[in-house]
């Protein structure tokens, strides 16, 4: 993960750091770095290499797998998943064999 450190003139006056990490999408809340104390950079700096290697390990640990409901507001997508791992049609049959309706 590229990290930028800048200390500028307003950042000397204020005994403090921009620590910018590189990379961010626009809009993300820190894409403009955040202002962090001169004695926390370490720290700082330690703790988001932290966060980036659980991310990349949980993203391993997710890969391969798949959305099966779809996204909450987006229709299902179901073009190029093969014909067996498409989601089985609701009947009333289906609904009762899983408990979702009482038998008649």
């Amino acid at each position: 993960m590229p990290v930028a450190v800048v200390i500028g003139e307003d950042e000397v006056a204020q005994g403090k750091v921009n620590i910018k990490e590189m990379g961010l999408r626009e809009g993300h809340p820190e894409k403009n770095g955040v202002l962090v104390n001169l004695a926390d950079i370490v720290p700082e700096i330690r703790k988001r290499l932290q966060r980036k290697a659980t991310l990349d390990q949980l993203a391993q640990e997710a890969e391969g797998l798949r959305v099966v409901d779809g996204i909450k507001g987006e229709p299902e997508k179901t073009e190029g998943v093969p014909e067996t791992e498409k989601p089985a049609e609701e009947s009333p049959l289906s609904q009762e064999a899983i408990g979702g309706v009482p038998a008649s």
